[in-house]
């Protein structure tokens, strides 16, 4: 077996990696943007469009204030292009309504609009089209501020999820607008809406820990699949692992996990899990092991950068190691897919660590241009 000493300096957490937009100057580069000859030749950063992008990313952040909302209604109704570049941008909202930064998710959408060119029309034509089209500006921009606001102070913009994902190599931190926060393992990603109702996260992939800031009122859920696990205020980790399969592991407080059922006629399926209880699912959401105890120490080692390993099977260390790695690690041969490993590593001992677990079992390791293979000797 391959046993690491443990290396007692934890690094801690990665810091959080936000996503900022450094440019506001962004060029240009289409006609969704840049309606007019002038706006191609030079960014103007308090244009209609970019105003409007702020606006919307303000009042979707949850913290607005009734003079702020006064301001806005007062910038809406100042022109016919503020008018036109917020239903545009709202629209674009609505769309596509996933991002990690409101802002850099708008302007991105609108670069990957296809430019078009008008072509020349007859005069008499082109004033009916003219006519048209403002006809149809004026309506859209009456329906965008009824349907927006019922009143100054009262807002009714639909919620957007916001997706979250970390790069290969690092933990990602995240702090949500309720005070959970969440840890995203290497190359994971999820969804996040929270409205005044509920909050609902979604793993998309990956491995991620959640702190839950306590809300008696508000329902935390976390779905992945055909598992929905439900809490108020508790910390415990939802992780894909092999075969699709899921792992839900809990560190402090009560866990409700659900089977979510596909078809009317089914029920819905609940196992309350405690503090240091664990339990895998199915594609399906079935459970497919009896609840088990951890270690907490090793379940949640991956926090401080380190992963541990306590006869655990190779596909299993080899699907965590690929979150950290920008080379993956691919498993060629099934019969050492259940090899039991014993290991304990920090992110940087990696490379180390295949070598060694070359050198200690009947295994070949193959280092290739884009991988690296593990076949039986």
């Amino acid at each position: 077996m391959i046993h690491t000493k443990r290396n007692s300096s934890g690094n801690g957490l990665n810091g959080s990696n936000r996503s900022r937009v450094e440019d506001n100057n962004d060029r240009c580069t289409n006609h969704e943007i840049c309606e007019n000859s002038e706006y191609q030749k030079a960014s103007i950063p308090s244009s209609p469009q970019d105003r409007a992008r702020e606006w919307l990313t303000y009042l979707y952040s949850g913290h607005t204030t009734a003079t702020k909302r006064d301001e806005f209604v007062v910038w809406l109704n100042s022109s016919d292009e503020n008018k036109q570049a917020f239903t545009r941008s709202q629209k674009v909202w609505q769309t596509i309504g996933m991002t990690d930064s409101a802002v850099e998710w708008m302007q991105q959408h609108a670069a990957q609009q296809p430019a078009t060119v008008p072509k020349a029309k007859p005069t008499r034509v082109l004033a009916k089209s003219l006519m048209a089209l403002s006809a149809m500006a004026a309506s859209v921009a009456l329906l965008v501020f009824n349907g927006v606001f019922n009143t100054t102070t009262h807002l009714t913009l639909p919620q957007p999820q916001t997706a979250f994902t970390s790069p290969v190599g690092q933990n990602r931190h995240i702090t949500l607008s309720d005070g959970s926060d969440i840890t995203l393992a290497g190359n994971s990603s999820i969804l996040v809406a929270i409205t005044d109702n509920e909050r609902r996260i979604t793993l998309r992939k990956g491995s991620a820990y959640f702190d839950v800031s306590h809300d008696p009122s508000r329902v935390f859920s976390v779905t992945a699949q055909q598992t929905q696990v439900r809490v108020r205020g508790t910390a415990f980790e939802v992780k894909y692992s092999p075969n699709n399969s899921l792992k839900i592991s809990v560190q402090r407080g009560l866990v409700d996990v659900a089977d979510l059922p596909e078809t009317a006629e089914q029920r819905e399926q609940v196992l309350q899990l405690r503090p240091n209880e664990q339990l895998h699912t199915d594609i399906q959401g079935r459970f497919i092991s009896p609840i088990t105890v951890f270690q907490p120490e090793t379940e949640f080692a991956w926090l401080k950068q380190r992963l541990i390993y306590d006869n655990v099977p190779l596909k299993n260390v080899i699907m965590d190691i690929n979150r950290y790695v920008k080379k993956p690690v691919i498993i060629l041969d099934n019969s050492i897919n259940e090899l039991p490993i014993t290991a304990s590593f920090t992110f940087e001992q990696i490379e180390p660590m295949l070598d060694g677990l070359a050198s200690a079992y009947p295994i070949t390791l193959t280092h290739e241009a884009t991988r690296s293979v593990l076949t039986e000797e």
